[in-house]
């Protein structure tokens, strides 16, 4: 995976930080920010996938995380 290096993570423009994100948008900022995270911590992520990458039968949009020997699913929902 490569990860942007000029984010609003890193540099801290909270002006560049986007508005009423669309749950894909939001699935991209939070696979961007765990690869920065991963990136400079030196911590190993096994594996990153959307939903739809993994074949997942949800309807929701979100991510399916694997480091450490875990796996995680994280579940995006936006609330209306």
């Amino acid at each position: 995976m490569v990860w942007m290096s000029d984010h609003p993570i890193l540099d801290g423009d909270s002006r560049r930080l986007p508005q009423g994100m669309t749950e894909e948008e939001l699935e991209d900022f939070l696979t961007e920010a765990i690869g920065l995270y991963a990136e400079q911590t030196g911590t190993e992520v096994d594996q990153l996938r959307t939903f739809e990458e993994a074949r997942l039968l949800l309807k929701n949009r979100g991510l399916v995380l694997a480091l450490g020997g875990a796996e995680f699913r994280l579940s995006i929902v936006r609330s209306r």
